[in-house]
């Protein structure tokens, strides 16, 4: 997985997204094009309303550390990246370029957070990015997330957990995954692998009180999840009105070749 920043035309800085925000507004992102199934994602009017909707406060803090001014900077930071996943095995090479947003128009204001804008801002989803987090979305409860949101660890295994106890359950069976997998797949700050699987064992307490029906243990080896009730009974999923949700989507894509 490779993350390609767009740069700062002023400074020639590469603007890569990073923490907690990015990870929210993915979950709110997936929600609207599961839900509305459109690339066309509305933002709305009302920067007060996009932050809650995210799961942020619009009076938290302020300056440069407000969540106004955090979420702003973030969201363009986000949607102008472009995505490659990357496969290379002896001498088979294969991978796919995605853009997450193909266009946007913003007119919020992170120092008038409450006052209502004349135009909507909205982005338009890149069409690979778009197919890829519809194909098979598994819900997420919002208020978990909420719980979360100030750990990027939490929100990444959160998610993660989320689909793979969704798959263990459909194929009924367990899964076990190393340490060393999961160390390459969201352990990048972690140079060791016994570092990342300290913090690992650490954090799950927390995910795991967000998350009470999921059953994971931990290993010498790794990882074990077990076939468990996924976060919210996707059965009894039903869309809401937007801005007032307490379930949100999300999708992992396995083989995105």
């Amino acid at each position: 997985l490779v993350i390609d920043p767009f740069k700062d035309r002023k400074t020639g800085k590469a603007m890569y997204p990073y923490g907690t925000i990015p990870r929210l507004l993915l979950f709110w992102i997936v929600t609207e094009a599961t839900q509305n199934k459109s690339r066309h994602i509305r933002l709305g009017n009302s920067l007060d309303a996009f932050i809650r909707a995210v799961g942020l406060s619009p009076r938290t803090g302020g300056g440069k550390r407000s969540d106004a001014k955090r979420l702003t900077s973030q969201i363009e930071r986000l949607v102008r990246a472009s995505i490659s996943f990357e496969s290379e095995q002896d001498t088979h090479r294969a991978w796919v370029d995605m853009k997450i947003a193909s266009r946007a128009e913003f007119w919020f204001d992170p120092a008038r957070t409450n006052q209502d804008n004349l135009w909507d801002s909205w982005i338009k989803l890149g069409e690979e990015f778009y197919d890829a987090i519809t194909a098979a979305p598994v819900p997420v409860d919002v208020r978990a997330l909420r719980a979360l949101k100030r750990s990027p660890l939490a929100l990444d295994l959160y998610a993660w957990l989320t689909y793979t106890t969704f798959t263990a359950a459909r194929k009924g069976k367990s899964r076990l995954v190393p340490w060393e997998g999961l160390h390459a797949q969201m352990g990048a700050e972690y140079a060791e692998v016994r570092d990342f699987k300290k913090k690992v064992i650490v954090t799950l307490k927390k995910v795991q009180l967000a998350y009470p029906a999921m059953k994971v243990e931990s290993t010498k080896v790794g990882l074990v999840v077990h076939p468990s009730s996924t976060a919210i009974p996707i059965t009894k999923v039903r869309p809401l009105p937007p801005h007032n949700r307490e379930v949100s989507s999300l999708n992992i894509h396995k083989k995105p070749v």
